[in-house]
Formats: C-alpha cells, sequence, structure tokens
C-alpha cells in the first residue's frame, strides 16, 4: 500500500492485486472501459491513481508534483501483471458466512433472468459486477448429510429483498475472493474479460 499526503489529507494508494478491494476494482475497471475519453495519457494516469485512492472530487490531486506522480506511477506496474483470483466458494463478512454456487451452470431461471436484467440495464460491464455477487454470493450454513455422515453448505434460496445490501457489503471486500466466480459471466470463463492492464505513461 502507497500512502502519501497532499493539502492536508492522507491517501492510501493500493500496489498490489491482494490489497485491491472489489471498489477498487471497478472503478478501475470502468476506466479502462471508458479510456478512449482520457485522450491525454497523463489524465489517464491521474484518473487512475485517483480510482485506486477511491477519490470522487476530480480536483483533489491537482496539486501532485511531477516526482511524486512519478512515484505513483511506478507502484501501479501490478496492473500490467494478471490477477490470481481466489477459487473458494465461502467467504465470512460480519459473523455471516456468504457461499457461492457449488455449480453455476445450475442456476435456477430466477437467478439467470435477474442477472441478464442487470447486465442488459449496465452502462458497462464493470457496473453489473457486484449485482452479479449480489444473485450468485447469498448466507449459507453447514448442513449435516444422514446418509454420508458428512457435512455440506447449503445457501439460502434465492430472493431480490437483499440485493442492494450485499452489493454495497462486498464492494468493501477483496476483489481476489469475489473475481472468480464473476468471470464465469463475463466470458464463460474463469477470469474476467475487462482488460485491468492499463497503460502507465511515463511522467
Amino acid at each position: 500500500m502507497k500512502e502519501f499526503r497532499l493539502n492536508e489529507k492522507d491517501y492510501k494508494m493500493p500496489t498490489d492485486w491482494n490489497e485491491m478491494t472489489l471498489r477498487h476494482y471497478i472503478n478501475i475497471a470502468k476506466l479502462e472501459e471508458s479510456r478512449t475519453e482520457y485522450l491525454l495519457g497523463e489524465l489517464c494516469l491521474l484518473k487512475m491513481i485517483e480510482c485506486l485512492c477511491l477519490i470522487e472530487n476530480d480536483d483533489d490531486l491537482n496539486d501532485l508534483t511531477l516526482d511524486v506522480v512519478g512515484e505513483l506511477s511506478a507502484a501501479l506496474g501490478f496492473l500490467h501483471t494478471q490477477p490470481k483470483w481466489s477459487s473458494t466458494k465461502e467467504i465470512k463478512i460480519n459473523d455471516v458466512d456468504y457461499i457461492f454456487p457449488s455449480d453455476l451452470n445450475k442456476l435456477s431461471m430466477g437467478e439467470y433472468i435477474s442477472i441478464k436484467t442487470f447486465q442488459e440495464n449496465s452502462r458497462t460491464d464493470a457496473e453489473a459486477i457486484p449485482y452479479i455477487l449480489a444473485i450468485i454470493l447469498r448466507p449459507g450454513k453447514k448442513v449435516f448429510d444422514n446418509e454420508t455422515g458428512g457435512e455440506k453448505w447449503v445457501q439460502e434460496k434465492f430472493n431480490v429483498s437483499n440485493l442492494e445490501y450485499r452489493k454495497d457489503l462486498f464492494m468493501g471486500e477483496l476483489a481476489q475472493d469475489l473475481m472468480g466466480q464473476v468471470g464465469f459471466f463475463l466470458t464463460g470463463k474463469e477470469l474476467s474479460s475487462i482488460n485491468t492492464k492499463v497503460s502507465t505513461p511515463e511522467v
């Protein structure tokens, strides 16, 4: 994590994939999808730093000096590497166990239609990601199987009542624990098709 101070404010910027929350990842993915709007490479670099520092005000970093921007740019090298998403099937958040489906090919029609609806209504692929997660990653619990004598995870039945809550909740979790399952809906493969290998122009 890269830390710096500007105009009496402290900022933190991830310098590795394992420091990226879902919110960081979504910010960068949205930037990549709209990068044709930023014809000046230095402006794109500034936007990238804003994304990773979770800055919403466009003017906050205008006073950065070139030497500091050079340091920050060098710390963005990890974006040129392929992320290694986790294959975890469950994640605990606030003492609640959230479970991924055991087989994404066996989603219910309600789940599938909800996913496609959010994808159709989202302006970008990245915008749909947290909603896809809110649909497929739901609370669950371990139950005892009398026949096998073992335990297995059972996911709560799908409903739309808590989608917004889960969407916001997951934004603060590590992207590497969440994105491995989402790529299935973006490309049919395990990895997201969103190109995060953004260019970092030399300053």
